[in-house]
């Protein structure tokens, strides 16, 4: 980036009034941080925040810059007048007329050549804006188009299609996007070169950029333009998906809508068939429609996926899975097929639908269009299938399948079409239901793109979007803090757990929460772990600001275990909820007491106030006296499981069916319509489910309904026993992928080994053995009803049980390193959350997050907790079931 240009984003803060008073020429000859002033000025030539800006910033928190240190970096005087976005002849066109680097393209095949001194290109039309880039996003087409002479009106031309940056001259018309914005969006008029974001200074209309939220990067604001847009127009155009009818981000649209609201006359001639003749509307899809999505992996692939499931359509992804399946799993597909067998993916597809299969988008190319086209239904004249492909049709068309082609067109040439995309783009990521793509980062400015795009090139790239920075240090700190000054972010920031947390691989952390007296072990050992509301606020934001994202709160109604005192669950949980901005809190239900409706409904409403940050865990029961002192009937074993499997069930359809019946043995329901529903994620169509339990009925449970099957401390062999047999029986079921593994573990973490055995030598020997009889007594009857006679603590000896979720037999006492080594082990025998507790919560949670949680993250960036036989054969034996050696 050029001299001046940098120096403007490093402007110190002036007041406006300091400008009154002084001559035009003694204000342009002012350089408020003490730079050489540039002959063209451009110093001085940013629009200042404004007070709408504010105003934006107090009612939903889009489009404002990180925070006030941010957005003071961009105020300054322009040669003594206060501009603003309202001013026809603004400061920027005062100055002499200031210049820009671009990268230029002379040629076909040729690589693009960094030009300095070039005009800042001029607006033209009162809907145009004036964007300075911060970030490039690099597309696939950055390259092919040259490398294959496509797409490039003339040489020399400037390319790039997408960008995000700092508005610097707003909009003469009424417009969401003011000055001072820090706004991303595609450029799909690839005609005209202003509008291109291989330079410093974009031309765009303010119907076609997003303010970037709070909750994102600007880095990563920059990858997801082309990808959204040619996404949201190939569904809601050429495949009819009408968006307005999904409840969960309000200005949702329903683009075919827009368009026959305004009429062709508007629409440019060489898309009109496309945007009116392209699908009857008898022919859009419906909620629980099949789609099929070839190159998912691709980002327009991912964006298409999670606009799909918000639109309450199912979604076969094609893919490479053993790359990407992970992540389309994360994302909510309901099918994954590996793309590598190109023909038995289509009998894939084939048989998942039925053969009815009306609806495909294809982001590769003509080959895979051709399979796409082969597993989609052959219907009758009067019903037609339809095709969309981004990047090519197949050369031969069959009966009753239509073919689209995106009218991307529309986009920047329709405000009506623009507008609700962008506005809504900004709600769905400001609300955290959209994910943006995952990044690289390439450094060097406009000048490294050349290396840049030789990594797509190259194949190098997948799965992610390289993202070019434009400036210094300075310029990327004062735009976006949240990207750039990660790196210096201490321990206990928001910030820094969302940093620790980036890799969607990772082994997750959750602590159990002490909403009941008495702590986590049944111990006269003191304990600084307090039971109280504030105490647990203090917990529960120290956890979330270093890396925890669960918490389980407990479900009591009576003294166990020596707890005398206990808060009920699912009200506290919202209390913690309110105090939080990021840990989802887990709420523990006992069927029974709760009638579903009333569960669904009230976490459906925390769902809601929460955005999104409520799970269940569903407890089938263990303590009769807890059931029969309140009324209740105290069924076996085998029926509680079986009426835990009704409640999950019937939660499962209240939350996610519009019209819910179900006709059980323990509820019925007859056309129940929850309103509303609770908030829908990619990969979270309702609120998590975590059940516990060791007997058959649980792991049955897990296998069929459950969506986080939570287990206790055990031996290295039970770990895999359960595991393996959980996910046998989930195969069975159909639901491989669905269920994950949760395991409860005790934390120890002391400076040497002998000093945390020492410590847990002394819980133990001081247990309070009359709780703790009583209660292993309780459980072991409980468990002695199952038709394996192996129900929870079956196997705990007294010493064990002092825990009272077998919290030491996870071994997780020692050394930080220690503990870090044996976390990655369960990660790789398949333990995707570890929910931990400690013996002094005042202290310890801030420990964890300091002293083990990073070592964990680091030692997973080097590749550990992936190879089971290599964790096991690092630190196995300690988990390893003793055997007694024979007589």
């Amino acid at each position: 980036m050029s001299s001046t240009t940098l120096e403007t984003l490093s402007l110190t803060v002036q007041p406006e009034k300091s400008s009154v008073g002084k001559s035009p020429k003694q204000q342009e000859n002012k350089s408020t941080n003490g730079a050489k002033q540039q002959p063209h000025g451009i110093t001085n030539g940013h629009v200042p925040l404004t007070n709408g800006i504010e105003k934006e910033k107090q009612t939903n928190g889009i489009g404002t810059l990180k925070s006030e240190k941010t957005a003071s970096k961009f105020e300054s005087e322009i040669n003594g007048v206060a501009a603003n976005q309202q001013t026809t002849d603004d400061g920027f066109h005062r100055l002499p007329k200031p210049q820009q680097e671009i990268l230029l393209l002379h040629g076909p095949r040729q690589r693009y050549r960094l030009e300095k001194a070039r005009d800042i290109p001029e607006l033209k039309s009162d809907h145009e804006i004036l964007v300075q880039v911060v970030t490039i996003g690099l597309n696939p087409v950055d390259w092919k188009g040259p490398d294959y002479n496509f797409g490039i009106p003339s040489f020399p031309w400037i390319n790039g299609r997408d960008f995000a940056g700092v508005v610097v001259k707003g909009s003469q018309s009424s417009s969401r996007v003011k000055a001072g914005d820090v706004v991303f969006g595609p450029s799909t008029d690839y005609r005209d070169a202003r509008k291109a974001a291989y330079q410093e200074y974009v031309v765009t209309s303010h119907f076609n950029v997003a303010r970037v939220p709070t909750n994102i990067s600007v880095h990563a604001g920059a990858a997801i333009g082309v990808a959204f847009v040619s996404a949201i127009l190939s569904l809601g155009i050429s495949l009819g998906v009408n968006f307005a009818e999904t409840e969960k981000v309000p200005h949702r649209p329903d683009l075919l809508q827009i368009l026959q609201q305004i009429g062709p006359k508007e629409i440019p001639e060489d898309v009109q068939t496309e945007c009116f003749d392209g699908i009857k509307t008898s022919e859009r899809p419906k909620q629980g429609d099949w789609i099929a999505v070839w190159g998912a992996s691709s980002n327009t692939g991912l964006m298409a996926i999670q606009l799909a499931k918000l639109a309450g359509l199912r979604v076969i992804c094609v893919a490479d899975l053993v790359r990407h399946g992970a992540r389309l799993n994360r994302l909510g597909a309901d099918v994954l097929v590996d793309r590598q067998d190109s023909s038995r993916a289509v009998e894939i597809i084939r048989s998942v639908t039925g053969g009815q299969l009306r609806f495909a988008l294809d982001t590769v190319g003509k080959e895979t269009a051709s399979h796409l086209q082969r597993s989609l239904a052959s219907l009758p004249e009067t019903t037609q299938a339809h095709l969309v492909g981004l990047t090519g049709l197949p050369k031969s068309s069959v009966t009753g399948v239509k073919h689209h082609s995106v009218p991307i067109k529309v986009f920047h040439i329709t405000p009506a079409v623009g507008e609700p995309v962008m506005a809504w783009l900004e709600q769905l990521l400001a609300s955290n239901v959209l994910a943006p793509p995952d990044v690289d980062i390439a450094q060097g400015g406009l000048q490294g793109i050349n290396d840049a795009l030789d990594q797509l090139r190259g194949g190098n790239v997948s799965g992610k979007r390289i993202v070019v920075p434009l400036g210094n240090g300075e310029t990327q700190k004062s735009v976006d803090d949240e990207s750039d000054d990660k790196t210096s972010t201490q321990v206990g920031s928001l910030e820094y757990a969302e940093k620790i947390n980036a890799d969607p691989d990772r082994i997750k952390f959750a602590y159990w929460v002490p909403n009941l007296s008495g702590g986590l072990v049944i111990s006269k050992i003191e304990q600084r772990t307090k039971w109280d509301l504030d105490s647990n606020i203090k917990y529960a934001r120290t956890a979330e600001r270093v890396g925890f994202e669960y918490a389980l709160s407990q479900i009591r109604f009576m003294a166990g275990y020596g707890a005398d005192n206990q808060h009920e669950s699912v009200s506290f949980s919202q209390a913690l909820l309110h105090f939080t901005e990021k840990l989802v809190v887990i709420a523990a239900l006992l069927p029974g007491p709760w009638n579903p409706a009333i569960a669904a409904k009230q976490i459906a409403s925390i769902d809601n106030y929460s955005k999104g940050r409520i799970a269940v865990n569903i407890v089938s029961g263990w303590f009769k006296l807890e059931f029969t002192s309140i009324g209740q009937w105290w069924l076996d074993h085998a029926e509680r499981y079986r009426r835990s499997r009704e409640f999950i069930t019937c939660l499962k359809g209240i939350w996610t069916q519009d019209q819910f019946n179900f006709k059980g043995d323990f509820y019925q329901f007859h056309d129940y319509p929850l309103r509303p529903k609770p908030v829908v994620s990619p990969g979270r169509p309702h609120p998590e489910i975590f059940q516990g339990g060791n007997s058959i009925d649980a792991r049955e449970n897990a296998a069929t309904v459950s969506d986080y099957y939570f287990m206790n401390g055990n031996t290295l062999e039970g770990f895999q026993t359960q595991i393996a047999d959980v996910k046998q029986r989930a195969e069975r079921e159909g639901r491989i992928h669905q269920v994950k593994f949760a395991l409860n573990g005790f934390i120890i973490a002391r400076e040497t080994e002998e000093e945390a055995v020492r410590v847990l030598q002394e819980i133990q020997g001081k247990a309070n053995k009359e709780a703790v009889e009583a209660f292993g007594d309780a459980a072991k009857n409980a468990g002695a009803s199952t038709s394996n006679k192996i129900g929870m603590w079956a196997n705990s000896k007294f010493e064990d049980l002092v825990q009272y979720n077998d919290g030491f037999k996870t071994k997780l006492i020692g050394t930080p390193e220690q503990i870090a080594d044996r976390i990655l082990l369960l990660k790789s025998i398949g333990v995707s959350i570890l929910l931990v507790a400690f013996l002094h919560y005042d202290d310890e949670i801030q420990q964890f997050g300091e002293q083990v949680l990073p070592l964990v993250r680091k030692l997973e960036a080097e590749g550990r907790g992936k190879i089971a036989e290599y964790e096991i054969g690092l630190t196995g034996d300690v988990y390893r079931e003793k055997k007694k050696d024979a007589a």
